[in-house]
């Protein structure tokens, strides 16, 4: 009997929870479907709409900061270049001062005499004989045309003998 009265223990909670699994529906992955009214699906469609146009304005601000860093970025470079180019300049415009000091001191005249004298042992002269400037006159000027027009006809007659 004893057995009886455990079997009949045991069945009696199994139909209770049987009971109360009917009453229950089944759970399913879906969320249970309502009836909303539009208050709430304006409410829903504007905060779609605000996060939307959050995004929207963060990938805005967020692509105005890239192009004014890439812009920085550029103008940081050009600089460089341009302190580079001014550098060199600089430079090339000491050296270029440096070499015309250094030409003005090799061609001053005391240095070329020196150089003269020593190096290439010239010797000074005692004196000094200018010439004067000689018309060649009109003997000069025949003797110089009768000389061009004789020469083509000597140099004709010499092809022809040959």
């Amino acid at each position: 009997m004893a057995a009886r009265g455990s079997a009949a223990r045991q069945a009696a909670p199994a139909s209770a929870r049987s009971r109360q699994a009917a009453a229950q529906p089944a759970k399913s992955p879906r969320p249970a479907l309502g009836v909303l009214d539009r208050r709430h699906v304006l409410d829903r469609a504007r905060r779609r709409q605000a996060r939307a146009l959050c995004l929207l304005s963060g990938g805005l601000l967020a692509g105005a900061l890239t192009v004014a860093a890439a812009g920085h970025a550029m103008l940081a470079a050009t600089q460089l270049h341009t302190d580079s180019m001014q550098a060199q300049l600089a430079s090339a415009t000491a050296t270029e001062q440096n070499l015309l000091v250094l030409r003005a001191q090799l061609e001053t005249p005391r240095r070329v005499l020196n150089l003269a004298e020593h190096r290439f042992k010239m010797v000074a002269p005692t004196g000094v004989t200018y010439l004067q400037p000689v018309n060649p006159g009109m003997s000069v000027e025949r003797a110089h045309q009768s000389h061009s027009k004789t020469a083509p006809n000597t140099a004709a007659r010499d092809h022809s003998t040959h």
